[in-house]
C-alpha cells in the first residue's frame, strides 16, 4: 500500500504589499512578496509507535521526523528513544498527527497545526488527535479542538503509544507562511460568513512578561479617540476571542500572538502591526494578513534591542496618528 499521496500542489504565494509601504522600507518586506510553498502530502501509516512524541514504524525501522519535527533530530538521539519500545505501552486504534516542537504556542497552534488537521479532516473521517501531554496546560488547544469537533489524546511521553492507523499531513507551509486556500477554510470553520464586522480593537501587551510598549498609556489615549476598544486577550477563553474578532473590522497591536486573532476576522479587514525598526525577519503577520485578504499597515518603532521577541518599543505618537488617519480618513 502506498504510504503517502500528494493532496495540495506546490505553488507561489503572492502577497499584497502593505498599504502604507514607504520606498525606504522595501527591504523589510520585498523578500516576502513571493514565496514558494511546497506540496502537501497525506500519510496513512499502519501499526506505528509514538516514542517520546516522534513517529516510528517498527516494520520499516523508520522514524517519520518530517511529520513530528521542524528541525533535524540527530540519529543517535532517535536511537536512544528506542528503549521505550520494550516497556509496557498504551494502545489506540485510529488517530491523527498534527503537532511539532513549536505547536504548543498560540500562533503555531492556530496557523501551523490546525491547518494540517483541516486537510486531513476533509479526506478522512474525524479521529482522535494525538498530542504531547504538556499540551493540556494550554486551554486554547482543547477549546479549538472542541469547536472543530475533535477529541484530544494527550500522550505520556514516558510510555510508548501503539497506533493501528495514523493519518498525518505534512507541514502545510514553512512556519510563518501559509497556504491561502487552507487558512481560509480554517477561518470559515470558526466564524460565520454572514458576520458583519464593525469593531476596532487594540490589543494591549501590558500584562505580558516581555515585548511591551514603553509609552502605552499615550498609545491607548490616542487610539481610544479613534474608537478603538482596549482588550487583554489573555483574560478571555478562545470562544470569547473568536466572538470579539468575528465582529472586528480593524485590529491594531504590537507584534505578538494577539495578532494571530486576525484569523477570526471576516475578509477585507484592516491589520495594523507595530513593529521593531529594521526587523526584516518577523513578517509572519504581514504574510498572514495578505493570505486572509486583510489590508496590512505597519509602523516602525524605536526598540531597546534588536531582538523583536524581547524588545521594548517606544511609539512615535504623531506617526501613529498619521497611519490611523490613513486607515480611517475623516469624511467632510
Amino acid at each position: 500500500m502506498k504510504l503517502s499521496r500528494s493532496i495540495l500542489a506546490a505553488h507561489i504565494a503572492v502577497r499584497e504589499k502593505p498599504k502604507n509601504l514607504r520606498p525606504e522600507d522595501l527591504p523589510l518586506f520585498e523578500h516576502e512578496f513571493k514565496k514558494k510553498i511546497d506540496p502537501v502530502e497525506l500519510f496513512q501509516l499502519s501499526n506505528i509507535s509514538i516514542i517520546k512524541n516522534v513517529i516510528f514504524s517498527p516494520a520499516r525501522l523508520k522514524f517519520y521526523t518530517s511529520l513530528s519535527n521542524l528541525f533535524t533530530v540527530p540519529k543517535m538521539k532517535l536511537i536512544r528513544k528506542l528503549w521505550l519500545f520494550f516497556l509496557p505501552f498504551n494502545k489506540i486504534e485510529n488517530a491523527i498527527w498534527i503537532s511539532d516542537e513549536w505547536s504548543i504556542d498560540y500562533f503555531h497552534w492556530l496557523t501551523d497545526a490546525l491547518p494540517r488537521l483541516i486537510v486531513v479532516e476533509e479526506l478522512m473521517a474525524k479521529d482522535t488527535v494525538i498530542l504531547p501531554d504538556s499540551f493540556k496546560t494550554k486551554s486554547y488547544i482543547g477549546e479549538s479542538l472542541d469547536l472543530l469537533g475533535f477529541k484530544a489524546y494527550y500522550n505520556n511521553y514516558k510510555r510508548r503509544l501503539a497506533v493501528k492507523q495514523l493519518h498525518a499531513a505534512s507541514h502545510i507551509a514553512p512556519t510563518g507562511n501559509f497556504n491561502k486556500q487552507v487558512i481560509g477554510r480554517l477561518r470559515d470553520r470558526f466564524i460565520s460568513k454572514e458576520t458583519m464586522p464593525f469593531r476596532k480593537i487594540y490589543i494591549s501587551r501590558e500584562k505580558a512578561t516581555k515585548r511591551k510598549i514603553t509609552n502605552e498609556a499615550a498609545v491607548i489615549e490616542l487610539v481610544s479617540v479613534y474608537g478603538y476598544e482596549i482588550h487583554f486577550f489573555e483574560d478571555y477563553d478562545l470562544k470569547k476571542q473568536i466572538e470579539i474578532m468575528s465582529q472586528t473590522k480593524s485590529l491594531l497591536g504590537l507584534h505578538g500572538a494577539g495578532l494571530t486573532n486576525m484569523l477570526f476576522m471576516p475578509c477585507n479587514g484592516q491589520v495594523f502591526e507595530l513593529r521593531n525598526e529594521n526587523d526584516a525577519h518577523n513578517n509572519c503577520y504581514f504574510s498572514l494578513a495578505s493570505d486572509l485578504d486583510h489590508e496590512y499597515y505597519y509602523l516602525l518603532n524605536t526598540g531597546d534591542i534588536e531582538d523583536t521577541h524581547r524588545v521594548e518599543i517606544t511609539v512615535d505618537i504623531s506617526k501613529l496618528k498619521t497611519v490611523i488617519e490613513l486607515m480611517h480618513p475623516v469624511i467632510h
